[in-house]
This record gives structure tokens, sequence and C-alpha cells, in this order.
């Protein structure tokens, strides 16, 4: 059996899978459009109809408990003088009720307004001939009763004035079948509506009558005042739901299905050319190679979805692409923050424990009281505390100057320094906790413009390096000379060879000659990092040799106006 092309399956499907079903889609939705269009007439009109309903009743309640009240606090009032006068008051700063006034059962008042018999409550309503208005009267004390009337047009326009935009028109009759209130009134409509009025029904429950089932009216009777409400649905609003609604469905159904087989006729005459591009371009990826293009001819005939998916997969391959290195990047740092992160926990947990145990032996044997301590031991012992605090003080300033080094925020306070000064106050703070001869050798009014607390902090740390991994009873030397605009100063100390490798590395973070498994001297491998940060934001810059033992050779300016250096180069002895 010969294989149909795409162009001809395209046609098969559009003639039996979208015709087909669209016609009787059109139907259906057709039919069910009738219904929903018919049941959403039928409610909007039991919604009107309830809405004027409740408004209605809600009104006259509310005057019916205004003018309660007012004949509560009324029965309190001996005086009529007083009582006029409230009820002038109450009438004057009132719009709700403009108009009552108080009558007698026992005097004629007004024939026209015969009193109701009060049988559930003190408050009743009756309707009005005169003047177009409704009666309220509450009872008093005596056989007076307080009357008020409410006036039909200022009720209709608070009844109404909540329906806005609606084609309906609103009745509402009396027992009569006479108009009383109205919106959108037509009054050859109403006498139409009259004669299909049901006679059946239930005082507040909503009914729809009428001859045409597109075209439902509501009718609702009340039951104090003795009133009804009918809401017409006129037959251009059916119409334009279902009638108008009807064609529309048909028409553009029609034009769908007609630009479907026009499109799909020409969509399948480019396909198979489209099909075959990107089918290359899935076989290079489904081989691994991320870096390939996909070229497509744009031509006339290719898809614009065709065209806007290749781009999208060059995209996704190059996206692919940079994420892997990306990927590759990030793990690289990961590991080496991990490591770092190591180093740190094991910095402290190393570097802490000494000086902390230490300061707590002596401090507990200074502290017992089953032993005497002599004058002598105890300014030994406090020696040491001190050296040790000293010691985690410096640690600890180490650690706190990691963060201002690596965001270039580190406060300075420079100034003209005297290098020798400075030089025998770290020797003489060095010496006192190791056994190597330490050789200085400067001029008397050497001097360097730079931070002293700082100065210090890079002599320390270099001493301290240089103590650390020298022999006992071993020679520190310290030259300091002038040349240029520069003071040089050179800490050397004799050393095992250090290979240039790991020479190169020593002002990493945490970068120690011996490793964690061979650990044979203190510190935190931070020393020569802090070093070279701070005498670099001080306008110097440091080298490192390792050719005749161990040496750390670093300038410092003289001056104020001294710049930094971009990148510390090799400084010539």
């Amino acid at each position: 059996m010969r294989k149909l092309k795409i162009y001809e399956q395209l046609l098969m499907v559009f003639l039996v899978a979208v015709l087909l079903p669209l016609c009787i889609a059109a139907l259906i939705v057709i039919n069910v459009n009738q219904h929903a269009v018919r049941e959403e007439i039928r409610y909007s009109a039991n919604l009107t109809a309830d809405s004027v309903y409740h408004r209605l009743l809600s009104s006259i309640e509310a005057r019916k408990l205004a003018i309660s009240y007012i004949a509560e606090s009324s029965n309190y009032i001996k005086s009529p003088n007083q009582i006029n006068s409230l009820l002038k008051k109450i009438s004057s700063s009132s719009t709700e009720i403009p108009n009552f006034d108080i009558i007698n059962q026992n005097k004629n008042n007004d024939i026209c307004t015969p009193i109701p018999n009060f049988t559930n409550s003190n408050t009743d309503i009756i309707p009005y001939p005169k003047n177009n208005a409704l009666i309220v009267y509450a009872k008093l004390s005596n056989d007076r009763y307080l009357r008020e009337f409410i006036d039909l047009e200022k009720l209709q326009n608070e009844v109404f004035k909540f329906i806005v935009n609606d084609k309906r028109q609103v009745y509402i009759i009396d027992s009569n079948k006479n108009i009383v209130m109205s919106y959108n009134r037509n009054d050859s409509t109403f006498k139409k509506i009259l004669l299909d009025l049901p006679n059946k029904y239930k005082i507040g429950e909503p009914i729809i009558f009428g001859k045409h089932k597109n075209q439902p009216h509501v009718f609702l009777k009340l039951q104090d005042p003795n009133w009804a409400i009918v809401v017409f649905t006129p037959k251009n609003l059916t119409n334009y739901g279902i009638s108008k609604a009807r064609f529309k469905i048909l028409h553009a159904l029609m034009i769908a299905a007609l630009s479907i087989i026009i499109i799909g006729i020409w969509y399948s005459l480019s396909l198979n050319t489209s099909i075959k591009q990107l089918l290359k371009a899935i076989s290079a990826m489904e081989k691994g190679n991320y870096r390939k293009r996909v070229r497509l001819i744009k031509d006339f005939f290719a898809p614009y979805e065709f065209v806007l998916l290749i781009n999208e997969f060059n995209s996704m391959v190059r996206k692919v692409d940079e994420s892997y290195q990306k990927l590759q990047q990030a793990n690289k740092q990961l590991s080496k923050l991990d490591e770092m992160k190591s180093n740190l926990i094991d910095t402290v947990s190393h570097e802490f424990r000494t000086p902390l145990t230490c300061i707590k032996g002596y401090t507990s044997r200074l502290l017992r009281s089953d032993i005497q301590v002599d004058e002598d031991t105890k300014i030994k012992s406090l020696k040491v505390i001190k050296q040790q605090t000293e010691r985690l003080s410096r640690l600890v300033e180490d650690l706190l100057v990691i963060p201002d080094i690596e965001s270039s925020l580190i406060r300075l306070f420079p100034t003209e320094l005297n290098l020798r000064e400075i030089f025998e106050s770290c020797i003489l703070s060095i010496q006192q906790k190791q056994t190597r001869i330490i050789s200085l050798s400067i001029d008397e009014d050497s001097t360097a413009y730079a931070d002293s607390d700082r100065v210090e902090q890079v002599i320390i740390n270099l001493l301290d390096n240089a103590i650390k991994y020298s022999p006992e009873n071993s020679e520190i030397n310290i030259n300091v000379y002038q040349e240029n605009d520069k003071a040089v100063i050179k800490i050397q100390n004799e050393c095992e060879p250090i290979p240039d490798i790991i020479l190169n590395t020593l002002f990493d973070k945490f970068t120690r000659i011996d490793d964690n498994l061979t650990r044979t001297t203190r510190g935190t491998g931070l020393g020569l990092f802090i070093a070279k940060g701070l005498i670099e934001n001080m306008g110097g810059k440091i080298v490192l040799s390792a050719k005749n033992g161990f040496e750390a050779c670093f300038t410092l300016p003289l001056e104020a106006n001294s710049n930094l250096p971009a990148n510390p180069a090799s400084i010539t002895e």
C-alpha cells in the first residue's frame, strides 16, 4: 500500500477530523448557547424582580421602623406642645420622614385615611389614594396615632436608582392592576401584559410567565402593601442574545472552516522541507554535538513556527553549552569554597585551642584555693596569659581584616612613621616567645608614610612566619633602606628549599608549606595573604624569594602622594 505524503494526509485530516466535527460542534454550540442565553435571561429577570422587591420592602420597613422609634419617644412626653415641637424638629432635620402628623381616633381627621387594626404590631401601612402616596401609621397612647405620608415618586426613585442600562420594563401595580411605580414605562406593552398575568401565585415567590419561552416575564406578589411587581422582557433583548448569536456562530464557524482548509493546503506544501531540516538538527543533537547550529532556508513557504522553533533550538544549544561551562566553573569554585571552609574550621579548631587551653590552665591554677601560689609564679602565669591573649587577639584581627581586604574597603590612617621605633617594638614583643636571633639593620631616620597599626600587623605576621619556618637558634635578618621614593624592607630567614609552584601560591588564603596531614607548625595560613593586602592598600608591593633561604621583600611609600601600583613587580635588591 502506498504511503501518503504529508500534504495528502493533512487534507484527509482536514476533511474527516476538522470539517465533520466542526459541523457537529456548530449545532451543539448553537443549541447550548440558546439554552444558556434563555436561562441567563430568566435568571436576570428574576434577579431584577427580586432586587426591586427587597428594595421596596426595605424602604417601607425603614420608614415603619423610624416612625415606630419616634412614636415610642413621643409616649414619654406628656405635653402636646413639646410633642409638636419635637415632631417639627425631626421633620425639618430629616429627609427620610419629611411629612407626618398626629391624629385622634375619636375625631374625624381625614375620612379618606382609615386607621388600621394594628393586630400584630404598633405600625402599619395602607395606600392613600390622594397625592400618589402611602400612609404609615404608628400607634400612640390615648387613642392617638402618628401618621406619615410617603411620596411614591421619591420611593420610586429610591427603588429604581440602582437599575442601570436595563432594557426590561418594570411595573409595580396595586390590587386594581393600576400602575403605582414603573421603570421604562410603555402603556401599550403594559396592556398586553395584563392579559397574561398568572392567577395562581405565592406571596414573595417570583413566577415566570409569558407565551414565548425565549421571552420570559416575571410576576412577584407583595402582601403589605397589596401590590405586585411585574418585569417585562422585550423581544429585542432575546433577539440579540439568541437569534443574532446563532447567526454569528454559524458565520464564524464557516469562516473558520474555510480558513483552515486554505491554510492547511498552503502549510502542507512547505511542511515536508521544514521537517527534514529539523530532523537533521535533532539527529546532530542526539549525537552530542551541542555546538551545532541549524541553518534553515527562510523562504516564503517556511512556516513561522518552524523558524521560531529553530531559533529557539539554536538558542537552547547555546545555553546548554554555556550552562555546561558555567557548571564546570561553579564546581571548581564550590570545591575551592568547600576547601576554604574546611581550612577555616581546621584553623579555628587548631589555632584557637592551644592559647585557650593555656589561658584556662593558668587561670585555674591562679584561682585554686587549696595551694599557695607565690608572687613570682603569679607574675609568670599572668605573663603567659597575656601572651596567649595577644596571640588570640592577633588571630581574631587577622580573620576580621580579610573581608575588608577582599572588598577593598579597609580603613587606613596613614601618617609619617619612624620605622626603627616600629621594628624595635615588634621585635621586643616577638623575642619574648622564641629562641631565634633577630638582626636589624636600619637607619635612625628611616621613615615611611603609612598606617602605623597596619604596618605593625604586617611586620609581626612576617616575623612570626619567619620564626615558624626557621630552625631553632637560627638568625633572622631585617634590612631597611631607602630606594628612590620607597622604603624597602627585607626580612630573611633560613629555610629549606621551596618549589616555585608552592612559592607562587603562598599569598593565597589558608595556604601553608606543610599540608594538613604533615602539619608541624602552628598558624592560620593567612599571614602572607593579609600582609600582601595591607601593603598594596597602603601603596606598596611585596614579593617572595626562596633562593638563599626565604625572603619577604616589600616597599612602603615615603610621601603622601605615592600611587598604588596596579600589579606588584619584582623588587631590585
